[in-house]
């Protein structure tokens, strides 16, 4: 399912953003290689997520043929160090990603962090931003901190944020069911994009009484892009607007825990 924003931007709901005239195709946090590190841990991900995230991708690709793939944040977890068999993994993948000449740039919110070994022999060398025609490309954690765009009619687009709305419903007994939806958000001066993987959600629930009066907003609901009426949203309980995660092993949990 497709949304048109404008005559220069599709928003797809299969997590991707179609740029037509550029012939430009941008996702956000595809974490290539987590396949095969995770093969050999127990915390794997089921083979059937895993297809399913290739499927999506190459039938976007058979269906728009970009000239460019602009992917946005790292192509995994620790981008600099490989495991196992990531780097014969990664290679294939680059080759089959730039099949007929296809452009391939990584927009990363740390380039000196993200370059390493995992990106050697697949030709990719990361930057911090990347303009497409009017447009320019960024990865970064916070919503409405951008510089002045130079270009009147082009405007910045994030994949760093990874936009979660708090959305009610009928409950069984009549009272509110609220569900937590990824979404894409458009605040006027910058298009937030969801992470094209599922698993890698957002820390914080958006709250739409922030936005600006501009704002609009689309919630993904499986393979559906419905539009979220902001002004008539109400304020999302205390509860659900953050996400709590276990904390990380090794250096970085200690870090996380000081």
């Amino acid at each position: 399912m497709q949304v048109q924003l404008s005559d220069d931007v599709v928003l797809d709901s299969r997590r991707a953003v179609w740029l037509p005239r550029q012939r430009t195709l941008v996702l956000a946090d595809f974490f290539f290689g987590l396949g095969a590190a995770r093969r050999r841990r127990f915390d794997a991900l089921p083979a059937t997520p895993q297809q399913e995230i290739w499927e999506r991708a190459f039938s976007l690709l058979d269906e728009y043929a970009p000239e460019q793939l602009a992917l946005l944040g790292d192509l995994k977890p620790s981008q600099g160090s490989l495991e196992g068999d990531e780097a014969d993994e990664l290679r294939t993948i680059f080759r089959k990603l730039k099949a007929g000449g296809r452009q391939v740039v990584q927009v990363v919110g740390h380039p000196d962090r993200s370059d390493g070994p995992a990106l050697e022999g697949t030709g990719i060398r990361p930057v911090e931003q990347h303009k497409v025609g009017p447009f320019t490309l960024m990865h970064r954690r916070r919503i409405f901190v951008y510089p002045r765009h130079d270009a009147s009619q082009g405007f910045w687009i994030n994949g760093g944020v990874h936009p979660l709305f708090a959305v009610p419903g009928p409950g069984p007994a009549g009272e509110p069911d609220w569900m937590r939806l990824p979404a894409f958000l458009y605040t006027g001066f910058a298009l937030v994009m969801p992470p094209f993987v599922s698993y890698a959600q957002g820390f914080e629930v958006i709250q739409a009484e922030r936005l600006p009066r501009q704002a609009r907003a689309w919630k993904l609901l499986a393979d559906r892009l419905s539009p979220l009426d902001l002004p008539e949203l109400p304020p999302t309980p205390e509860a659900l607007r953050t996400l709590t995660r276990p904390p990380r092993k090794g250096r970085e949990g200690a870090k996380t825990e000081e």
